[in-house]
């Protein structure tokens, strides 16, 4: 089940096990430049996208605050559980949400680094090997140009976020499916967490990447 498809998921929705964790960063129809995809689809045929990647139980997707509200909240009901992303850049928008439904993420796996390591106590906790609990805000860097070397995906998700989300909210043996496979980020994180992964991406360049990072 270890692999990622160069194919459309509506093609392969038999491989949709009920138990799996759908978690993706999909495209937001804001009519970004993807070479294999058109980012503009009218609402009902963006809806209807939606909808056949995450129609099954366990659901976490990364969006814009107005989408995971207008759109995802609309056809998917009662959001679990809502973490804001937020990071530093030249754009209008520094910031997104990741929705959980059907599933809801344990905190207690995951930590961050502390704010204040010069404290005493901290510095203590620190060399003790403890970190930080999580809260429902974090701030990690967007993927920046000059740290894509030769992704050729336009905006790849961090893979300190993909590991988070992954790692709170999975165990072991889980089988994580990601329909909007872009570069590989969170199927790479899943492989290296111990989770089983399936992936999806119809074009053939970002595919190509995904698979050597995958190796």
């Amino acid at each position: 089940m270890n692999t990622i498809i160069n194919d459309d998921f509506r093609n392969h929705l038999d491989k949709f096990e009920r138990d799996a964790f759908i978690f993706s960063d999909p495209p937001y129809n804001q009519n970004y430049h993807y070479s294999e995809y058109r980012d503009m689809l009218d609402k009902k045929s963006y809806g209807k996208l939606m909808i056949d990647a995450f129609r099954f139980k366990k659901s976490i997707i990364i969006s814009y605050p107005e989408a995971i509200i207008n759109v995802f909240g609309r056809f998917m009901g009662d959001v679990s559980e809502v973490v804001s992303w937020v990071y530093n850049s030249n754009t209008a928008k520094q910031s997104r949400l990741i929705g959980w439904w059907g599933c809801k993420p344990d905190f207690r796996k995951g930590g961050q680094p502390y704010k204040n390591p010069t404290d005493k106590r901290i510095a203590k906790r620190i060399l003790e090997g403890k970190s930080a609990r999580l809260y429902d805000w974090w701030e990690i860097n967007q993927v920046k140009n000059v740290s894509k070397k030769d992704n050729p995906h336009p905006c790849p998700i961090p893979y300190e976020l993909a590991k988070i989300v992954i790692e709170i909210s999975t165990n072991p043996g889980d089988l994580v499916i990601d329909p909007f496979a872009g570069s590989g980020t969170i199927l790479k994180a899943a492989k290296d967490l111990g989770r089983r992964y399936l992936g999806f991406e119809i074009d053939k360049t970002y595919y190509n990447y995904a698979i050597k990072q995958l190796i």
